[in-house]
């Protein structure tokens, strides 16, 4: 008898094990992210590799992007709950999309953005681009960027000729000498300085372009979405203190995962600063980006109010969990 009720107490003990593990399983929240094959998402890929969004209970699978757009294209389209995207995307959608929610920024850079000319069209600063061509994306940070190392340099009047390409191919450009130089971001700098057999000079000036990558959801899927973008935000939080504890091991782990050169990645590398924020400094880039968009031209109606834009309750819960 006593067997008996043993081997009874082990079946229920075994059917509830069961069924925590199957309740527990069922509920772990499918999440979707869209991300930008760059080192800039850097927090993603690394919070996938050690397991940090399982550890905070969620499941997550990471869509690849080939750009900022198209991870917001993605979750416009409903394809994913949550896009990386760069501020520029960010300020453009911001006129088009009324329930775009920006919950926090994962890293910044202040010299991603780089003109660039080779060394044989005896090109060394800005003026003397007076009358030349330079290759920049049209309405993207390659052209803001552009437009404001005009101004920092007090040649906002600088009789100039923009060419406008596509990503893919600012570089080709620049090197057949199509153009006298080019807008760019990298990987396009690492890339030029590689394939040149010339000498590539930076004609930009440091720190006048704070470009920063974020992430994006909406409103109406937030307002439903209860805790995952705070387990979210500690996950990242967690991958952003590991790659900042072990740089060396974390740039080594995204060349593996986006297969690419270690070397194209430790080419910016030092200039990345990895931190979750959400505050002025992003604000007051937004409001700049929107400003010239609307003098050149390449966006109609009033500037958004991108205070209401923030989404800043996980944010906030991650830093009352840091004190």
């Amino acid at each position: 008898m006593a067997a008996l009720l043993c081997f009874f107490a082990l079946g229920a003990a075994s059917w509830l094990f069961t069924q925590h593990n199957w309740r527990a399983n069922f509920h772990i929240p499918e999440v979707r992210i869209g991300v930008s094959l760059t080192p800039l998402a850097s927090p993603f890929l690394i919070a996938e590799h050690l397991g940090l969004f399982e550890k905070h209970g969620l499941k997550v699978s990471l869509f690849p992007c080939a750009s900022s757009m198209a991870c917001t294209q993605l979750m416009l389209s409903r394809d994913v709950e949550y896009a990386t995207a760069s501020d520029s995307v960010v300020m453009f959608q911001s006129f088009e999309q009324s329930g775009l929610a920006l919950l926090v920024s994962f890293v910044e850079s202040d010299n991603d953005l780089k003109l660039l000319a080779l060394s044989p069209s005896n090109i060394s600063e800005v003026s003397q681009l007076e009358g030349k061509r330079v290759g920049v994306v049209k309405g993207s940070a390659s052209e803001f960027y552009f437009d404001s190392v005009l101004i920092a340099n007090n040649h906002k009047s600088l009789d100039v000729e923009k060419v406008y390409f596509q990503p893919h191919e600012l570089v080709p450009a620049l090197l057949s000498f199509r153009v006298d130089a080019i807008s760019a971001w990298e990987p396009m700098g690492y890339k030029a300085d590689l394939q040149s057999t010339s000498t590539v000079k930076n004609l930009g000036t440091l720190g006048i372009y704070q470009h920063s990558f974020n992430l994006l959801s909406t409103t109406p899927y937030l307002e439903f979405a209860g805790q995952e973008p705070v387990y979210l935000l500690k996950a990242l939080d967690e991958a952003v203190e590991w790659i900042n504890t072990y740089p060396d091991e974390a740039s080594r782990v995204i060349a593996k995962r986006l297969n690419i050169p270690l070397n194209q990645v430790k080419w910016s590398w030092e200039d990345y600063v990895f931190r979750l924020s959400l505050g002025n400094s992003l604000l007051s880039n937004l409001q700049l980006q929107a400003r010239w968009a609307q003098a050149e031209g390449l966006v109609g109606g009033a500037q958004p109010d991108f205070r209401r834009l923030l989404f800043t309750q996980p944010y906030q819960q991650i830093v009352a969990l840091r004190d």
